[in-house]
């Protein structure tokens, strides 16, 4: 299958599950980007339109921060964070929403998932390419005075307080060779798996699994992060 079957491939899941509601009208969704994207750019904008098209639901790309250099520079406990209270101040989602996440984007609705109190329920959770076990490795940004400054993170003690607190991919990166740092340092994707012996939150546990449906997509076409 080349890239473009691909591509189709993961839109056909988004749109199957959304269409898979149990009330007589349309369940809305809410969509969170990867990292490097914002809810402004036409690959984002066009990706949310189309499965409202296609699925009949009301969707809405969340924008945490200012898109793009946040997606990097914010760390991902304050993206869930953020996330919450928009999520919350949302009167179309009160009734309850689906959520699609894409790449970075499934830690933040994971974040969303577990750790929001007080938030609409949520039925159904499609990702796409997902990094949810973590990455060996941080990509490099690009080009740009932001992307100069993740870069230079990336290159520093990526456990650091200091990088963990202002570079987002730092969240959850497991390096196989140094799992006793990982599981002391690193701020989100240990708390957000419940791997920290002695530490595990059966209420994460509880909130992700009273979703009706979860699909798990592996979606080749991410270039951005490796999942």
């Amino acid at each position: 299958m080349g890239h473009k079957g691909l591509k189709r491939s993961c839109v056909a899941v988004a749109v199957a599950l959304l269409a898979m509601v149990h009330v007589s009208v349309s369940v809305p969704f809410v969509m969170f980007h990867g990292i490097s994207a914002q809810c402004s750019n036409d690959r984002d904008a066009n990706f949310t339109q189309l499965l409202t098209n296609l699925s009949g639901s009301p969707g809405f790309c969340v924008e945490i921060g200012n898109g793009v250099a946040d997606s990097w520079l914010m760390p991902l406990t304050r993206q869930a964070e953020i996330a919450c209270e928009k999520v919350k101040q949302m009167k179309e989602l009160s009734q309850g929403y689906n959520i699609v996440g894409r790449s970075q984007g499934n830690l933040v609705a994971r974040g969303l998932i577990e750790f929001c109190d007080g938030g609409p329920p949520i039925y159904n959770y499609i990702s796409l390419a997902g990094p949810h076990a973590g990455i060996s490795s941080v990509p490099m940004c690009g080009s740009g005075l932001f992307c100069k400054l993740a870069d230079d993170l990336i290159k520093g003690d990526i456990y650091s307080d200091f990088i963990q607190d202002h570079l987002a991919p730092s969240g959850y990166l497991k390096i196989p060779t140094d799992m006793k740092k990982y599981l002391e340092s690193s701020k989100y994707l240990p708390r957000l798996n419940n791997e920290i012996p002695n530490q595990r939150n059966s209420t994460y546990k509880e909130r992700f699994a009273s979703l009706h449906v979860l699909w798990l997509r592996i979606c080749y076409v991410d270039s951005a992060t490796v999942v």
